[in-house]
């Protein structure tokens, strides 16, 4: 981050100071107004299949957790912003985390929303591109060559589009368990394998969230915790996908999880990322 230039460390904090007071005072609002109309749609749908009896319950804990998430996030923001002026290279891989937590937790939120509410637009998108424009700010505004930043673009953005597509995944299998027909007990293949693509791909995400900062510090656990991460992500989703045939997301978070690992692997990617630093003209 010393090398930096200042008026690079200033926008940085701007993005900073910005996203962390919208946060704070305009996110946990929106989180509300997503979550409030998504579960009358989700109610009326329950009437209708309880499959989806599950749901509302989950939805109540996750949503406010991820409005919490955020808060925090939001105020961890506002307390680095000075450190992030003044150049110190431990804020870089904090900020990066703190930006993706609205960017995973808006998208997340957005998603059933849509599935639920007919033709509006869910208030959590506006989350999601405040966290965007910050993740993206920060990452690209740190002195780098061009092809270090589309190293970085790239594989910083495929961590927070697995992390939030393997938790999306996850929270589907676990309020389809909760509401499967006769429970406690598993009557078919088609529910007993969500017991191996739910949990793997929560931990997945879990993975690929951690891999964020220690990749941003170019530590080597970031890069072993990505290419676990997606080689799980795979394996757990072509069997779920093989034998549910019921959509195609366990396939696409298979796909998502083969890219991030053939990413991981190319050696010039790892060196960009874990190497030493490359700050020469290229």
């Amino acid at each position: 981050m010393k090398d930096t230039s200042k008026s690079n460390h200033l926008v940085m904090v701007i993005l900073l100071v910005g996203a962390g007071i919208f946060m704070i005072t305009v996110a946990p609002f929106l989180v509300q107004s997503t979550l409030d109309p998504m579960l009358q749609g989700l109610m009326k749908k329950v009437a209708e299949d309880p499959r989806y009896a599950s749901g509302p319950t989950l939805m109540a804990i996750f949503y406010p957790l991820w409005r919490a998430l955020i808060l925090v996030a939001g105020v961890t923001c506002l307390v680095i912003a000075y450190p992030v002026w003044k150049g110190e290279e431990w804020t870089w891989p904090v900020a990066l985390t703190c930006l993706a937590i609205p960017a995973i937790g808006g998208m997340y939120m957005m998603l059933p929303f849509v599935s639920f509410v007919k033709d509006a637009m869910p208030p959590s998108m506006i989350i999601t591109l405040v966290g965007l424009v910050g993740y993206w700010g920060v990452l690209l505004l740190r002195k780098s060559t061009w092809v270090q930043k589309t190293v970085n673009f790239l594989v910083f953005t495929l961590l927070g589009v697995i992390a939030t597509e393997s938790f999306v995944l996850g929270f589907g299998a676990m309020r389809q368990l909760m509401a499967r027909p006769g429970k406690p007990l598993f009557m078919d293949a088609k529910i007993t394998v969500l017991t191996i693509g739910g949990p793997v791909n929560w931990i997945g995400a879990v993975l690929v969230f951690a891999a964020i900062p220690l990749l941003a510090a170019r530590k080597p656990a970031g890069w072993w915790l990505g290419l676990i991460a997606g080689i799980s992500i795979a394996i757990a989703g072509v069997p779920t996908h093989l034998i549910r045939q019921a959509t195609a997301d366990y396939l696409i978070g298979a796909i998502l999880g083969v890219a991030l690992v053939v990413t991981l692997l190319v050696p010039a990617i790892r060196q960009r990322l874990i190497g030493p630093p490359m700050l020469e003209i290229v």
